[in-house]
């Protein structure tokens, strides 16, 4: 279910929290956003709890899911490969701009 809603941390547009995707009113129209919450969406469907936890407080974990997600969102144009390097700098990864973009070649 999407839900709309100005409650999104700063710097960020959508976050998922299963079963919900909560999306800024503003961005509800990005398809390319709501694919990229799709992706965690149906991760976290099948074990919700461990996977916020992996999340939360596993670097590595949360840079796979992150990938994953912005690869989608490349795929259908809603970012640039450069953009999407760019925001998982924002995700306090201990990673460089250079990884990055390694990591979503």
């Amino acid at each position: 279910m999407i839900v709309g809603t100005n409650l999104i941390p700063k710097g960020f547009s959508a976050f998922s929290w299963w079963p919900f995707i909560f999306v800024r009113h503003d961005q509800r129209s990005d398809s390319a956003l709501i694919e990229h919450e799709l992706v965690h969406y149906r991760e976290q469907a099948w074990i919700t709890p461990v996977w916020v936890v992996l999340y939360l407080v596993s670097r590595k974990f949360r840079l796979a899911a992150e990938v994953r997600a912005y690869t989608r969102q490349i795929e259908l144009g809603g970012v640039t490969r450069e953009q999407a390097a760019h925001a998982l700098l924002s995700y306090r990864l201990g990673i460089t701009y250079g990884k990055a973009m390694q990591a979503l070649a």
